[in-house]
Parts: C-alpha cells; sequence; structure tokens
C-alpha cells in the first residue's frame, strides 16, 4: 500500500461537505483550499451543487477525473458504502476522519472489520477511522486534509499520532514555539495503516529530518523494530511519546522476572533495542526534537558551558552531573589563552564565566578559543540580557561560529525579556537550538549523544552456540506430556545444562539414607533442598536448609524440611531432595531471567542476584534474541557492573562468562518460545577467567493455548 497517495495525492476528494461553518466535513474543505493545495479538490455531497464556490457531486462515481485520496466524514453506518464506492473508482488512499468503530465496542468492530477487508483487496492505503487528518506541509503539495487546525509552518519534524486531541495539542505547541513540521498524520484505530508504515514513508521523505511519535500501543513490535533500525540508518532519530506506563499486561507472579516485568518494560526494550528514544512529555517530544535539528553528531559526551551569569554556570552544571555528562577540562593552552583574553573577575574554567558585562565579541572570541581544544566535544552558551549586551548580534556572531566549525554542536541559551525575539529565528536558520532554561539544553544534548553512541556501536551479530538441542526438547516434551508447566529444580538444570550452562555439582535422592550417601560423596558442607514442581520459592516455605556441616546436621535438616513441607504443602508432589555443594569460593551473586510478554516474545532480564532483586530492582532489559553488544550493554546498565568490574580497587569477575550465560539463554528461549518463564537465581560469578556456577533455577512453560 503506497503511502504516497496519502501524502502526495493529485486529487482528494472530501465526502460528507457541509455549508455549515463548525461542522468536520466544512472545517476540512476549508483547509484544504486555505493550505493552497496544488492538485484537484471535489467536494462529495449530494443535497449541494456547490461549497465555497466549488462544484460538488452526489458521490465520488459521479466524479469524472480520476480520484488519488478520498476523505471521508460521514455517520459510521454510511463509511462501509463510500469505501467501497472508493474502491470500485479506484481510489488508492481513503482517510476516515468518522468514529464509531472498534472503540465502541463489538458492534463497531465489525463495521471496522469490514472496512479492513476491503482495503486489503483493493490495496487501499487506509488511514484511521477516528483520526483528525493529514497535513504535508511540503511546497509542491500543501495538503492540509484535517478539520482542527490551520496550515503549520513548514520544516523536518513529522509527527504521527495515534490520538486525534493529542494530535491538536502537538501541533498547537509546534505553533506556539515556532517549529516547522513536514508532516503530519493521525492513523486513530489503525485499521489499515500503522505507525510503521508511515516510518516506514518518511524513511525516504527528503523533508523529514526527524520523527516524533504519540502512541497508545504498537500492534506489531517486529515491524516496528525494523522500521526504526531502517531509519537510524537513514541518520532519522525516532522519538515517541508511549503512554499506559501504568497499565499491567501479560504479568506473571511466579518469579523474580514476572515480577519486575510488565507490557511497558517490553516497550522500554524494544525502543532500547531499535534506537528509538522514549519521552514522557508533550514538551519534552518537541525540545528534543527541536534539539536534533542541530543536524551534528557529537564526538562525545564531554561539554562546555560559557556563561555571563555564574548561577546559570552552575544549574547547568548540576544538570550535567545529572544526565551523565562530562564537564570537560581544558588543555593548559586553552587557559592561558582564556585568561588574556577575559577580564581578571573572570571564570576560566568549566563552566567558562564571561560576566555580566561581556558583549558579541567577547562571547565570539571565548568560544574561539575553546573550539580549539581537542577535549570539548560540545559548547552551551547560556547568556542572560543585561545592557551590555546585544542579543541579536551575539546570535549572529553564533551563526558565524557554527559556519566556521560545522563539526561542533553549539546549543543555546540566549534569554529575552521580549516574547518572540528576532535572534530565534537567526538561530532556528543555522540550526543552534536555542531553549529558555540550561538545564533543558543539558538534558536535550545527553539525549543526542546517548543516540549517537548508540549509533556507533558495534552491529553484532547473534552467536549461536553447539547445543544439544534435541535433548532438551524431549525433555520438555515429558513435561508437556504429564500435563505439567513447572519444571522442577533438577529438570531445570537438566535442560541449561544441554545448552552448555555450568550448575552447582548436585545429587538426587529419595530418602534420608540415599540422600546421607549423596551429601557424603559430594562432601560437606552441602546445601539441601526439596524438589518438587509445585514449590517454585523454596526458601519461603522452609524447604532449604544451607551450610551444613555433618551427618547429624544434615539429619536435621532432613527432618525440619520435611516437617515443614508436610505442613505448608500437603497437596504438593515432592519428587525427592536435592544435595548440592555449599559453595564457598569468592564470587558475586547476579540473576539472569526471562518472561515471555504477548506479541513481544521473550524478556531478559539481568541484575544483581539474592533475595532482595525485587527490592532493589538493580535490573536491565532486551527483547531477544540479544547480541553479544546487547548482552555487554545489559550489564554496563546495572550499578552491579562497578562491583563486577572492580569496585575501588577490588577484584573483578568474570564478565565474558557472565556474557556468554546471557547469549545461551537467549539462545534456549529464541529456540523454545514455550518457555513463559525462567529465573537464574543466583548465579555465583567467579573472579575473572573461573566462569559462572547456576545455583537455583526456575522453569515454566506456557499452557497449551497461550504458546
Amino acid at each position: 500500500m503506497n503511502l504516497k497517495y496519502i501524502f502526495e495525492p493529485k486529487s482528494v476528494a472530501v465526502i460528507g461537505v457541509s455549508k455549515t461553518e463548525g461542522t468536520v466535513g466544512n472545517g476540512i474543505l476549508s483547509n484544504i483550499l486555505q493550505s493552497n493545495f496544488k492538485g484537484a479538490v471535489y467536494p462529495v455531497n449530494p443535497k449541494y451543487k456547490e461549497i465555497m464556490s466549488v462544484r460538488t457531486y452526489k458521490d465520488i462515481l459521479s466524479v469524472p477525473d480520476s480520484i488519488d485520496m478520498a476523505v471521508i466524514c460521514i455517520p459510521s453506518k454510511h463509511v462501509i458504502t463510500v469505501v467501497k464506492q472508493c474502491a470500485k473508482k479506484g481510489v488508492k488512499g481513503i482517510v476516515v476522519i468518522t468514529a464509531g468503530f472498534k472503540e465502541i465496542g463489538k458492534k463497531g468492530k465489525k463495521l471496522e472489520d469490514e472496512i479492513i477487508a476491503i482495503a486489503h483487496k483493493h490495496n487501499i492505503a487506509l488511514i484511521g477511522p477516528n483520526v483528525l487528518g493529514v497535513i504535508n506541509t511540503q511546497q509542491e503539495i500543501s495538503l492540509n486534509a484535517n478539520f482542527a487546525l490551520k496550515m503549520p509552518k513548514p520544516g523536518n519534524i513529522a509527527l504521527i499520532s495515534q490520538s486525534g486531541a493529542i494530535g491538536v495539542a502537538a501541533l498547537d505547541y509546534a505553533h506556539q514555539h515556532d517549529l516547522g513540521i513536514s508532516k503530519f498524520i493521525s492513523i486513530g484505530n489503525k485499521a489499515v495503516i500503522d505507525e510503521s508504515d508511515v516510518i516506514e514513508y518518511l524513511i525516504n521523505d527528503e523533508d523529514t529530518k526527524i520523527i516524533t511519535i504519540y502512541a497508545e500501543d504498537i500492534v506489531y513490535p517486529d515491524r516496528f523494530l525494523k522500521m526504526a533500525k531502517k531509519a537510524n540508518e537513514k541518520l532519522k532519530p525516532i522519538l515517541i511519546i508511549k503512554t499506559g506506563r501504568s497499565v499491567r499486561g501479560a504479568v506473571a507472579t511466579h518469579s523474580h522476572t514476572g515480577a519486575l516485568s510488565t507490557s511497558d518494560t517490553a516497550y522500554d526494550a524494544l525502543f532500547t533495542k531499535c534506537g528509538v528514544i522514549r519521552v514522557e512529555t508533550l514538551t519534552q517530544l518537541f525540545e528534543y526534537a527541536e534539539g536534533f535539528t542541530c543536524l551534528k553528531q557529537p564526538k562525545g559526551n564531554r561539554i562546555v558551558v560559557v556563561t555571563n551569569g555564574g548561577g546559570l554556570g552552575v544549574i547547568a552544571t548540576d544538570a550535567a552531573e545529572k544526565y551523565g555528562l562530562e564537564m570537560t577540562t581544558f588543555e593548559e593552552k586553552t587557559l592561558q589563552e582564556l585568561k588574556l583574553e577575559l577580564p581578571p573577575t573572570a571564570n576560566i574554567h568549566n563552566p567558562v564565566d564571561i560576566i555580566g558585562d561581556a558583549d558579541a565579541r567577547r562571547v565570539s572570541n571565548t568560544l574561539s578559543i575553546i573550539a580549539k581544544d581537542k577535549n570539548v566535544d560540545a559548547i552551551v552558551v547560556s547568556i542572560l540580557p543585561t545592557v551590555e549586551t546585544d542579543m541579536n548580534a551575539i546570535a549572529s556572531n553564533l551563526c558565524d561560529f557554527t559556519k566556521v566549525n560545522p563539526k561542533l554542536p553549539i546549543f543555546g541559551n540566549l534569554m529575552s525579556l521580549e516574547p518572540d525575539p528576532p535572534f530565534e529565528e537567526l538561530l532556528e536558520n543555522a540550526h543552534i537550538p536555542n531553549f529558555v532554561f540550561p538545564e533543558t539544553d543539558i538534558k536535550v544534548l545527553a539525549a543526542i549523544i546517548k543516540y549517537h553512541k548508540w549509533m556507533k556501536q558495534p552491529k553484532t551479530k547473534t552467536t549461536k552456540f553447539e547445543v544439544n538441542k534435541n535433548e532438551a526438547r524431549k525433555l520438555l516434551n515429558n513435561i508437556k506430556k504429564k500435563k505439567r508447566i513447572h519444571l522442577s529444580e533438577t529438570e531445570s538444570y537438566q535442560l541449561l545444562e544441554s545448552y552448555g550452562m555450568k550448575v552447582i555439582e548436585n545429587s538426587i535422592a529419595k530418602d534420608l539414607d540415599s540422600a546421607l550417601i549423596a551429601a557424603n560423596k559430594i562432601g560437606y558442607p552441602v546445601v539441601l533442598k526439596i524438589i518438587s514442581p509445585d514449590i517454585l520459592h523454596k526458601i519461603d516455605v522452609g524447604g532449604v536448609k544451607l551450610n551444613i556441616k555433618n551427618e547429624e546436621e544434615f539429619k536435621k535438616a532432613f527432618k525440619e524440611i520435611t516437617k515443614k513441607i508436610n505442613k505448608k504443602c500437603p497437596d504438593a508432589e515432592i519428587q525427592g531432595y536435592l544435595i548440592e555443594k555449599f559453595f564457598t569460593e569468592k564470587s558475586i551473586e547476579v540473576i539472569i531471567g526471562v518472561n515471555a510478554i504477548t506479541s513481544f516474545g521473550s524478556l531478559i532480564m539481568f541484575g544483581l542476584g539474592g533475595t532482595f532483586v525485587e527490592l532493589f530492582k538493580d535490573v536491565s532489559f532486551r527483547l531477544g534474541p540479544i547480541t553479544k553488544q546487547d548482552a555487554r550493554n545489559m550489564i554496563e546498565e546495572t550499578k552491579g557492573f562497578q562491583i563486577l568490574k572492580g569496585f575501588r580497587g577490588q577484584s573483578s569477575y568474570d564478565i565474558d562468562s557472565t556474557i556468554d550465560c546471557l547469549l545461551r539463554i537467549s539462545q534456549l528461549v529464541t529456540d523454545f518460545p514455550e518457555i513463559k518463564e525462567l529465573d537464574l537465581n543466583p548465579i555465583k560469578v567467579l573472579e575473572d577467567g573461573k566462569g559462572v556456577v547456576i545455583f537455583d533455577a526456575k522453569v515454566i512453560l506456557a499452557k497449551e493455548k497461550e504458546e
């Protein structure tokens, strides 16, 4: 389906127009005509012969010419008939403004399904139903086919909105802040065309440099991932507001991973995987979009703040620490030149305070010195209006500075007492973002640096290990035959070992005598655990005893476990007892988990392990399958990474083996998507080069209907 018929039509029919001002049809026709649309316009309504001095037709089949796009704004009960007429006419693009479809329930969904069938049969790009409309500010098209707003200013920011109301608010914000829009589209119910289809079109749209999205859901995450990666290949960043953080979907409570992951966690993991930047508010959406209009890639995160007000420099420095930017240290040569250039009362160190009487020349000279320093990746210029400052002259000099330093990002925080100062247009034309407060500059600059860092990271492929997949399949099939979904710990160990992972030395026993033999063979101290597919958290019910040092303690522990299980879990299936070596080697405990989220697949978790994982929540997530770079990033995103790499002179631990374990888990759950939940907690990470050992494992399969 070709969206050129939506964004670049040569002719548009508006079906359901009216002479009554304030009606949807009247507003759409008025906006199309006032936007100076370069194509032909055909109003359709059997009641009129003309509207707004334009000939009107009784139906679309009466129009003598071909129609590229039809905008439908009639009651929902008549929409199917009109869509069929459009198909017969050969229309290839339809925008259904009308509401009253799946959003109102079963009756509406039935109508929508019929529309979908017609659109697919006739290869029609159908937007909606329940939308605001579309806009293309490109001069050669100049189309404003929406019923709410006048034509926005042309620019390079595209806006996709699932909500018409949010679309109105977003366009109004863009207008108030003088931001240019390339394309706008309201996608509503997404019956046929969704955000991924629009992204695919915008990837090759020369007028669009930044893609912004308001989304309430993403129905096809795999396709979104593919399109987002293609957009990034064209250096078109995607900024998204995804609402519904408080709505928990596909949540399991059987495991730590299930308790910590939600559908919203999956969205975060999806966006991280494809380099999409998630924001919280419309203000933030457009702040980031404006920042990206600088169209420059910072080399790193070392920034300089130049200001004529010391307080602004302090605020910017605090913000830099908060958002992970480094206030760079100047080379000695730079300090000497600044000392010669600036008054004795100035601060030549970063943040550079050129003091309140600075004029445009002093600002320019300071920047020219700083730009030569190899430790500078970006500059923020924060200037207050004083009697000495000519803000227009400073802005003009900044524009000249960017021409001389085309690869150095520069952000403005030029303040003004005027509501619409002339210098803002100068900065905009030179692609210099300018914000009201310095902390906004820092926050936006941090997002840009993070994006380009993601773009520069190695694009590694998914690792494939030699594993015993047949053994794993046989084991899982046996579990299913028994109508079970929970694997016992020993079964979980077998599954992991078939994929090359190391588990703690262990043995299975049916009674006390065989358990004692196993403990003596392993060697004290040992751990004793109950084996039951019905008991997932053994510690909670007294099913685990640690650091058993001799036979006497072992007999006592065996008796206590048996008594507690009989009391607390009388109906549990007891398969026996697990005896494990009690581990004393120096190590750090981590957790690796998996939770299958509907439509997203396997959500893989890494973090510091132990019983308090849900309390501290020092975890990171990725959607499987993951690459080696994904695994490394997951580890580095946690605070536990500082411990693993050796904190304050302490020993470092085997990060490479931890990565290997993550990748093997990723391969396992990719090969067997019926694994709904998996928890390995704890995994003991030994010192560098000594590997990792799994000490506890829980695996839960999806019920047959859930697969």
